[in-house]
């Protein structure tokens, strides 16, 4: 099998530049590591808020990489014009195929996929591993995807020496996107104190996703009570805070859900945003 061919040159920059900003995350590599010994095939998913080095973790699990019997191709959502599953599919698909030097005609489909994977199983040694990386698994746009298929049309079965390793947003578990029946992990960096790498830029990108096509009245008085919170609140608490109905007020907040801490208190959750600095940021602009 082949060493993987030459990375798109926009997913290359990207990898320069966020494996500068890398912190110590070394917990990372270790339950990655420990999850590709105890599975011969897998899913692992790196769940985490904005800024919370998700992208840099991965774009050094790349980097450094030395070990020659694993192979990782790298793909990114967040790059303009690579967040649709059929540039996904080509992509990926092109790489698998220049690997096992498999003969496909393009274009590619999703059936490529799992077909190719299959292909490529067979030709690893005992002790090999391929390994797809796609970073922000949340910057998809799925309405170009059939209903009910997976994110990226990513394979339900794995054959063995075969994982993905995402990152991505937090999510509701309904809401996952993927359907898989193979081994898998999450870990969610909420859990530890990480830096926060968010910029102005991103605060901006943000909050432009948070007003969509523009905040109802309802949102707009939640945004203005999360912001200048000093610690999580209630549903109820915002509710009555804002004189609104507890149901409005859940439903905005699930809109808003990948930008949200949530923490469990006396069988209430409790929700603030993502970062104190994003909170002091938006306070600024109201």
């Amino acid at each position: 099998m082949n060493a993987p061919p030459q990375l798109d040159s926009s997913f290359q920059q990207i990898i320069w530049e966020k494996s500068q900003n890398f912190l110590n995350c070394e917990f990372v590599f270790t339950a990655i590591d420990n999850f590709l010994h105890k599975h011969n095939r897998g899913y692992f998913t790196i769940i985490g808020a904005p800024g919370s080095g998700k992208s840099a973790i991965l774009a050094k699990l790349i980097t450094c990489n030395s070990n020659p019997n694993i192979n990782i191709i790298y793909y990114n959502a967040q790059v303009p014009d690579k967040n649709t599953a059929e540039v996904f599919i080509q992509y990926i698909c092109t790489q698998i195929a220049s690997m096992g030097n498999i003969i496909v005609q393009a274009p590619f489909i999703s059936l490529h996929l799992s077909l190719l994977l299959q292909q490529i199983s067979e030709q690893l040694a005992p002790d090999q591993k391929l390994i797809i990386a796609i970073d922000a698994l949340d910057a998809i746009n799925a309405l170009y995807q059939p209903l009910g298929t997976n994110l990226f049309y990513l394979p339900r079965y794995l054959p063995n020496g075969v994982y993905f390793i995402l990152t991505r947003r937090p999510f509701k578990k309904e809401k996952s996107g993927l359907l898989i029946e193979a081994p898998s992990q999450v870990l969610d960096l909420s859990e530890y104190n990480l830096k926060n790498w968010d910029t102005e830029l991103e605060f901006t990108q943000h909050w432009q996703k948070i007003q969509g096509e523009g905040l109802s009245d309802i949102a707009e008085k939640v945004l203005h009570v999360l912001a200048v919170a000093s610690e999580g609140m209630s549903v109820e608490e915002i509710a009555k805070t804002i004189n609104e109905d507890e149901y409005d007020v859940e439903e905005v907040l699930d809109s808003w859900f990948e930008f949200l801490q949530q923490q469990q208190t006396n069988k209430e959750t409790r929700y603030s945003f993502y970062h104190p600095h994003f909170s002091q940021w938006l306070a600024g602009k109201r």
